[in-house]
């Protein structure tokens, strides 16, 4: 599946180290894509979005985000990208100093930096997520006023915006 964002667009909106891969950083986004907003659209306004999110005005608006006029007032919604950069910075900043070697994961350390510490990088991780969410809503309230242009939304009232539950959990043992 085509990634919604890149590297240098999450770059435009938060600051991402130059010198990290953009194949190595993708990955992040791809999480985000689709463990963070994938649940929290409908199946067929998501589909419809990775199906036509090269196809006209409308899915690039949805993307780039921008102005509207609806009921004779003006507004402005952050993008979809900004809300995928937001999730993706997120996973971004509590693994990424994490590396995978052929003895276990290790974390980066050098004479002139320390990594900061987990419960640090946990605050940061659940600042973004709450942003990404609150720019998320202005998204789906665009998309809500204008379901002319995304029929497939108007199905997505009962399970928008509310992640899968299920009975699986994780902890984090310290």
């Amino acid at each position: 599946m085509e990634l919604l964002t890149n590297k240098t667009k999450v770059a435009e909106v938060l600051q991402v180290a130059i010198g990290y891969n953009d194949a190595e950083f993708d990955v992040f986004i791809r999480e985000a894509q689709d463990f963070d907003l994938r649940p929290l659209l409908c199946e067929a306004f998501y589909a419809d979005l990775i199906t036509n999110k090269e196809d006209g005005d409308i899915w690039q608006l949805l993307l780039e985000g921008g102005t509207y006029t609806f009921e004779n007032r003006t507004y402005y919604f952050r993008s979809l990208q900004d809300v995928l950069a937001y999730f993706a910075y997120a996973r971004f900043i509590l693994k990424c100093n994490y590396v995978s070697t052929s003895h276990g994961f290790t974390i980066k350390k050098t004479n002139y930096s320390e990594p900061v510490p987990l419960e640090e990088r946990k605050n940061m991780y659940y600042k973004y997520q709450k942003e990404a969410h609150i720019l998320l809503d202005d998204v789906k309230r665009f998309v809500e006023k204008h379901t002319d242009d995304y029929p497939s939304y108007s199905g997505c009232k009962e399970t928008s915006g509310k992640p899968h539950t299920g009975s699986f959990k994780t902890y984090i043992v310290k």
